[in-house]
């Protein structure tokens, strides 16, 4: 089995473990504040990588009714169906997924770390063009001082990361005016939280 089908047979695998993990971790309340208040427009066209079971899609909804959740675990985004009814869920992998068009804002919170450098670069650039002039993309990725891969087996499972410095953003950020760039401490783990701006 592969990196990338081990890691979403894990989440699969044990869907409601991870659900009420990030349910304990709390909603991104500031960070999604903090990125609506770029776009000055009602209701702004939303797309969230890696949606999960839905934790953040509460709280987007509060500011949009144009949502759209993708997530590759097919078990998570049947959580998310079921916790978040009103929102639109699909599961879909983002390194094969045709972005939609016209978006305004794009959210990926820690799920994009899954996601090797070639891959991320590609991603970045269809995220870009698939904006609209203004919309804005936030990200946190795992961060290290230099790009590595790392596979960890726990309780969960095993999952295949990728680590970020971050010169790597900056250097797959381009065309996008980065807005915010910082490096965050949480559980003992580094992590490194973008927002940009087309």
């Amino acid at each position: 089995m592969d990196n990338k089908t081990q890691t979403i047979t894990t989440y699969n695998d044990r869907a409601q473990s991870w659900a009420d993990k990030f349910d304990s971790s709390g909603t991104r309340v500031s960070d999604i504040n903090e990125t609506f208040a770029l776009i000055q427009k009602d209701s702004p066209r939303v797309l969230e990588i890696g949606c999960g079971n839905g934790r953040d899609a509460q709280e987007i909804l509060k500011h949009t009714y144009n949502y759209l959740g993708v997530d590759a675990s097919e078990k998570l985004v049947e959580l998310a169906k079921q916790k978040v009814p009103n929102g639109q869920f699909l599961v879909a992998d983002i390194e094969e997924y045709t972005l939609p068009t016209e978006l305004d804002l794009v959210f990926a919170f820690a799920s994009l770390i899954h996601i090797p450098k070639q891959s991320l670069q590609k991603i970045f650039h269809t995220i870009l063009a698939s904006l609209n002039k203004g919309g804005a993309f936030r990200l946190s990725v795992k961060y290290a001082e230099e790009y590595m891969e790392s596979t960890k087996t726990d309780e969960f499972g095993t999952r295949t990361f990728y680590l970020y410095s971050d010169d790597d953003i900056k250097e797959m950020a381009q065309g996008f005016t980065i807005v915010k760039n910082k490096i965050v401490g949480l559980k003992g783990k580094k992590w490194l939280e973008v927002l940009m701006q087309k």
